[in-house]
């Protein structure tokens, strides 16, 4: 597009602006689970960044919701690891040795002391200081909008997502009236893939570069941000408002004073009392020209993904566009810069689909996302299928647990929970439902599980007030090589109270080849098992401290019977 003698050109480069490059492969892994030290509960959706010796970041990768994490050392040496949850404080693990080709298990206790900065207000001078100079508040608030800005920066290439991406370009007069407007939607693994320029050559050459035949306007990333030459030349404050009924908390950042090249100025906003990094408000100055420096400038804005990750949701900047403009005073001609109008680029994601096609995010949609754990065992439930009653849609937990269902219309459902272990332990037509409250743009978490091991004897046992009662269950199967699940078998189960004659209890095997039986924990036990014509199967087995207590039973192949031979000498056959 060309206005003009200049061609307006723009760069407009942002935090989550990061090249994809395939994963590096590391023989090295740490795979990890965050705990609190206070209470033994996992600690998740952190980010886990794994240091060096010197503290310096080599890699990080992400917790999720039962604070388990997975990260690859590219090499054997001496490493911490250090927990970043938005809304909490960091906290940094001991040491630990990492082999050559190690896997290592850690448990890293962390202690989740929330941040507060709604109890921050702003009062006194409102002096801009370099983060060196400043205030805890401002240190505090500071390193909140770091965390953020580095969760949206960091991508695992190994876990590529898919942005639906609605991309416009509109042009405007000088007041403001647009005149024309093109549209496009298409997917893209990164909201915008550029990086900025170094920030040696951004201090030098400035953030709006005018050439011959363009104006290209440039802003920070976040290495740019993070960088000690950006926060020596900026100083920051603390500025507050309140939006759509809730408090916001800004952190204002502004060239020092003496500072001539073209720069930038802007404010994050964060939510006060999560901590969250909601948007980034960005503007130039030291432009040199009024009419470039007036109304050029953007917003970003940043949204968690039901897993945890943040990305950039929404952006928009606004260029002036400049022409020069031939005019007469007198007999000397003047070609002065004006402002012809203002165009307008941005986007916004629509959709943001994992590898697997599952959808993470709609806009306008509402979403509820959890994990689902085995109460019976403590660890996350895979293959679990959850749905929304009443609708056709369904989705599936993930090894670690997590799910996620969006694009939804909002409005109130019960949540359906579906998985072999519940049919294994005879809660197929139990009523676990649960009901959610579902809102447009709103991600509702909600953790689903299997039953306790106390619920489930409940269910199935009269005498749960006796101590002494467990629940013995198991699978029957056909000799092998068959071993399909056996219906309808016989199980007979035998035990023997101190002092007491023997007591015989008969279940049978269910449509899903399972038998459930309420004996006594403390008793050793014979189960004797019979099915078509196949042999009597006895185990014997004792309870042990659980409430529950599974002893798979494979069947015996009947061996075909021996018939006697008679043998005869040659004596013998002589006298017939």
């Amino acid at each position: 597009l060309v206005w003009g003698a200049h061609v307006p050109h723009l760069l407009f480069l942002i935090v989550a602006a990061m090249f994809v490059g395939a994963p590096r492969a590391s023989a090295q892994t740490i795979i990890g689970v965050l705990l609190n030290e206070d209470t033994g509960a996992p600690v998740g959706r952190a980010y886990v960044v794994l240091l060096d010796t010197d503290s310096v970041e080599v890699t990080r990768g992400f917790a999720n919701g039962l604070g388990r994490f997975r990260v690859h050392a590219p090499r054997a040496g001496r490493y911490r690891v250090r927990t970043e949850r938005i809304g909490y404080r960091s906290v940094v693990s001991e040491p630990f040795e990492l082999g050559d080709g190690e896997d290592l298990e850690l448990e890293v206790p962390v202690e989740p002391v929330l941040v507060r900065l709604d109890p921050y207000t702003i009062e006194g001078s409102r002096e801009c200081r370099v983060i060196g100079d400043q205030a805890l508040e401002v240190l505090t608030v500071w390193e909140e909008a770091r965390k953020a800005l580095s969760a949206v920066a960091w991508l695992d290439p190994r876990e590529q997502l898919i942005h639906e991406m609605d991309h416009f370009e509109r042009w405007f007069t000088p007041s403001f009236r647009m005149v024309h407007e093109v549209r496009s939607t298409e997917p893209t693994h990164n909201v915008m893939p550029f990086r900025s320029r170094s920030v040696e050559e951004l201090e030098e050459s400035g953030y709006v570069v005018v050439a011959e035949d363009s104006v290209v306007y440039e802003a920070p990333d976040a290495e740019v941000f993070f960088s000690t030459p950006f926060l020596q030349h900026h100083c920051f404050m603390l500025d507050q408002e309140r939006r759509g009924g809730r408090q916001k908390l800004g952190l204002r950042f502004e060239p020092v004073l003496g500072r001539d090249n073209a720069d930038v100025q802007g404010v994050f906003w964060l939510d006060a009392e999560t901590g969250a990094l909601e948007n980034l408000e960005l503007d130039y100055v030291n432009v040199g020209v009024w009419q470039r420096e007036r109304g050029a400038g953007g917003e970003l804005e940043f949204e968690q993904l039901p897993d945890g990750r943040w990305f950039v949701s929404r952006w928009w900047i606004r260029m002036p566009v400049v022409r020069r403009v031939e005019s007469m005073a007198g007999p000397i001609w003047h070609f002065p810069d004006a402002v012809v109008g203002f165009k307008d680029e941005g986007g916004e994601v629509l959709r943001v689909f994992a590898v697997d096609g599952r959808t993470l995010f709609a806009r306008g949609r509402a979403t509820v996302s959890g994990v689902v754990v085995d109460s019976t065992t403590g660890q996350p439930l895979d293959g679990a299928f959850i749905g929304l009653e009443g609708t056709e849609r369904l989705t599936f937990s993930g090894a670690d647990g997590s799910y996620w269902l969006t694009d939804l219309p909002q409005g109130r459902y019960n949540v359906t929970l579906s998985h072999p272990r519940l049919d294994f332990l005879g809660l197929v037509d139990s009523s676990d439902e649960r009901e959610v409250r579902l809102r447009e743009d709103v991600d509702t978490e909600l953790n689903l599980a299997v039953p306790s091991s106390e619920t489930i004897l409940d269910r199935h046992c009269d005498e749960v007030g006796d101590a002494e009662v467990g629940l013995l269950l198991g699978h029957v199967r056909r000799p092998a090589p068959d071993t399909s699940l056996v219906t309808d078998a016989s199980v007979r189960i035998v035990w023997v109270a101190e002092g007491e004659t023997p007591r015989v209890l008969v279940t049978a095997t269910d449509s899903l080849g399972v038998y459930r039986a309420c004996v006594p924990r403390t008793a050793a036990l014979s189960i004797e098992v019979t099915a078509d014509s196949l042999p009597l199967r006895v185990v014997s087995t004792t309870f042990g401290d659980d409430l529950l207590h599974v002893v798979d039973i494979d069947l015996e192949r009947a061996e075909p019977p021996v018939l006697p031979r008679a043998t005869f000498s040659q004596r013998d056959a002589s006298q017939l």
